[in-house]
C-alpha cells in the first residue's frame, strides 16, 4: 500500500491532458474541414456564375443583342458585364461576378465578332 501512494493521480492527469487534447485535435480538424468545404462552395458559385454569363454573352451575342452594360441577377449574385470593341473583329466583354458574400471576381472575354465565339479568356483575382 505504501508503494501506490502519488501513483493515481499524476496518471490520471496525464490521461486526462491527453483526452483533451485529442478532443482539441478533432474538433479543430473538424473546423479547417467546414472552412474548407465553404470556401470550395463559394469558388464553384463563382466559376458556375462566370460559365453561365459567358454562355448568355455569347448567345445574346450571336443575335446581335448584347448592350454595352449590363447585370446577370442570379440566386446567390449577379454578374456585371461592360463590353467594348477591339480592332480585329473582337470583342472585350469584362464580366464583375458579385456574390452576396461579399467576394467579387473578374473575368475578361474576348468575342471575335465574325465568328460569334469566345476565342480568349482571363480570370482576374
Amino acid at each position: 500500500m505504501k508503494n501506490e501512494r502519488g501513483f493515481t493521480y499524476p496518471v490520471s492527469l496525464c490521461m486526462l491532458v491527453f483526452f483533451s487534447l485529442l478532443l482539441f485535435i478533432t474538433v479543430e480538424q473538424n473546423m479547417a474541414e467546414k472552412r474548407f468545404y465553404k470556401d470550395t462552395e463559394v469558388i464553384l458559385v463563382q466559376e458556375y456564375y462566370l460559365l453561365s454569363a459567358v454562355k448568355r454573352a455569347e448567345g445574346l451575342l450571336r443575335e446581335n443583342n448584347l448592350s454595352q452594360t449590363g447585370t446577370f441577377l442570379y440566386t446567390k449574385g449577379t454578374v456585371a458585364y461592360q463590353t467594348r470593341a477591339l480592332p480585329e473583329g473582337l470583342a472585350e466583354i469584362t464580366f464583375t461576378v458579385k456574390l452576396f458574400t461579399k467576394e467579387q471576381w473578374v473575368g475578361v472575354g474576348h468575342f471575335d465578332t465574325v465568328q460569334k465565339k469566345l476565342v480568349k479568356w482571363m480570370e482576374k483575382s
